[in-house]
């Protein structure tokens, strides 16, 4: 039985913004190791996504992936960062958000028998 491909795109989600979040860490550090770790949560990242589509239409698993990692990087920068969430950035997070959903409102629908 194959696990769900929407788990492999949450484990994604996850590994990127872990991968984003030291990226900006690591180039504060100037050092190797940061980097190196950074590089490598992202490459698990296209990993656990490339699990994903297997199922999933590759659309809307990347349109999810990306929208879901850009608001909580958003919400990361705001509470740990300092950075500001000004109304241009929510319209963005809202339109890709809308995006998302109308991609796969846009989906062919497949009967399971």
């Amino acid at each position: 039985m194959r696990l769900n491909p929407w788990l492999f795109l949450l484990a994604a989600v996850c590994v990127e913004v872990a991968g984003v979040t030291l990226m900006k860490r690591a180039s504060d550090s100037g050092t190797l190791g940061p980097l190196l770790f950074m590089y490598a949560m992202i490459g698990l990242s296209f990993y656990f996504l490339a699990l994903a589509v297997r199922d999933l239409p590759l659309a809307l698993a990347y349109a999810a992936w990306e929208t879901l990692g850009l608001a909580c990087v958003t919400f990361i920068g705001l509470r740990y960062f300092g950075e500001v969430l000004s109304p241009a950035r929510v319209l963005g997070l809202v339109v890709l958000l809308a995006g998302v959903i109308l991609v796969n409102l846009g989906m062919p629908q497949t009967s399971e028998t």
